[in-house]
């Protein structure tokens, strides 16, 4: 535990975010980090397999980066399974006693069911993951099937409901297992409430270590995304799976701090204590993002108007809505008055093309630009030659580069998601259903057509995202710190 007065140790804990992957989560912990000087940070990244290296410049007062691979691949379990115990050995280990798993074995059905873990069951797994081959043996898993099939129904072959359950667990206790490896620390705070949290929370049982939660996205609303391609009863055991960590982080962490209001309020219906749940809104470097010099000028002297948004190109983030956007606007002012852009990297291949080709069947060819991933000078360049920023995402948590863009000076029309419709009123722009191109063209429509009104709702974005100020987001995450440190 840090003395009295001194720096806090806090280690941030990611999945397949910060500092392997670009994008808001980390562009959240490098400002967490490099604002707060008076606290030591350690970081541990659960990534995928092939993610291993940062991408970002790791601020001096981290100590130690810890990145361990978050999922076993899906072979892996089946590999060291079938050496130690092939399916067929299942009928003749039936008849062993459980013995020393029960424990074990309830905070797994716990686990699958979607209930809360206590503190015993917690360790359980804890010691369990030490060795999760000679844990997941025959009686155990025939046990773990048949609660399986209660909970899901009967399934036509014993060794697709064997391996669904087999997985599911592997999964638990692989998480469980990296409360090991988690560094020393005074508080942890993980930066969401599934894996992370759940995570912590197996640590906090097994030694004690307080955490906070941070969560910027909604997780039960991407599961589907992570689930594909899996099995009915795997989809539904990884959803029990998932369901049980979330309401296990909210009870056994010490508070939840929120981005957003939106997210408290789905926080709390999702089942956090109210009485744990508090709010601090993200933060932007405002003084990288200043208005340019001549606002009057950009807008009120516009010969063609530029539209663009800062995103990653990949189906969450609604290109395709933003291109189908595009063409009606270009409909109703014309192909020579204004100009679209999309300035950010390409994170699906596939999804790109399909937003290419929609270009080119809506005639868009040479006014609707991808600009690929550009360094922070050029960003700026680019909200500078907004007239109006497009947020067209499908999901979002509360997106920094809508709070850039309005610090920037601009107007803003952007789908109603996350915590956007809490930033965003009709002073700054327009709000329109997500995947509602219809409706979102309508909203920028109306505003481009009336450039006094840009102006005027450019100067109150400004004025706005002095609220969402890095540095104060980063003096009461160090109080928070310093307490539970204290503690």
């Amino acid at each position: 535990m840090t003395e009295l007065g001194g720096r806090p140790r806090v280690t941030i804990v990611t999945e397949g975010t910060y500092p392997i992957t670009l994008g808001g989560v980390t562009t959240w912990v490098q400002r967490l980090i490099e604002y707060s000087e008076n606290v030591r940070f350690n970081v541990l990244c659960l990534a995928p397999p092939d993610k291993k290296e940062p991408v970002v410049e790791i601020p001096d007062n981290v100590e130690e980066v810890v990145i361990e691979e978050v999922i076993p691949r899906r072979s892996d379990p089946r590999r060291w399974l079938d050496r130690a115990l092939p399916t067929h050995r299942i009928k003749w280990s039936i008849g062993r006693r459980l013995g020393r798993y029960k424990g074990l074995e309830r905070a797994l059905r716990r686990l699958l069911e979607g209930r809360t873990l206590d503190d015993e069951m917690l360790r359980e797994l804890y010691r369990g993951s030490k060795r999760p081959s000679r844990v997941l043996q025959g009686p155990l898993v025939h046990s773990l099937v048949e609660f399986a099939e209660e909970l899901a129904g009967p399934v036509d072959r014993l060794s697709d409901a064997y391996w669904a359950v087999v997985n599911v667990c592997s999964f638990a206790l692989g998480i469980a297992s990296h409360a090991r490896r988690l560094p020393e620390c005074d508080v942890a705070h993980p930066q969401n409430s599934g894996v992370c949290g759940f995570l912590c929370a197996v640590r906090k049982a097994a030694h004690g270590t307080p955490f906070i939660v941070t969560e910027h996205g909604i997780l039960t609303k991407e599961l589907d995304a992570r689930l594909e391609g899996m099995s009915e009863l795997e989809r539904e055991l990884y959803r029990g799976c998932f369901e049980s960590m979330i309401r296990t982080s909210y009870r056994h962490c010490d508070e939840i701090l929120e981005i957003s209001d939106y997210h408290r309020e789905h926080a709390v219906r999702q089942g956090a204590p109210e009485e744990k749940v508090d709010v601090i809104y993200s933060g932007i470097e405002t003084w990288k993002f200043p208005p340019p010099e001549d606002m009057e000028g950009k807008f009120l002297r516009a010969g063609r108007l530029h539209v663009g948004t800062v995103a990653r190109v990949e189906p969450i983030k609604g290109i395709d809505v933003f291109v189908r956007m595009a063409a009606r606007v270009v409909k109703r002012l014309g192909r020579d008055r204004v100009r679209f852009h999309v300035v950010g990297p390409v994170d699906d291949e596939e999804y790109y093309r399909e937003c290419v080709r929609l270009v080119r069947r809506h005639g868009l060819r040479g006014i609707f630009k991808f600009h690929g991933p550009q360094p922070p000078d050029e960003v700026l360049r680019f909200y500078h030659r907004f007239h109006v920023f497009v947020l067209s995402s499908r999901s979002e948590g509360l997106p920094m580069s809508l709070l850039e863009a309005m610090s920037t000076g601009c107007p803003v029309v952007a789908s109603e998601v996350g915590a956007v419709p809490y930033i965003v009123d009709e002073e700054i722009g327009r709000t329109f259903p997500a995947e509602d191109h219809r409706a979102g063209a309508e909203a920028l429509v109306s505003v481009l057509k009336d450039p006094s009104r840009l102006l005027e709702m450019a100067r109150r974005a400004v004025e706005r995202a002095e609220r969402f100020d890095v540095v104060r987001m980063c003096r009461e995450y160090e109080r928070r710190y310093a307490t539970y440190a204290r503690s």
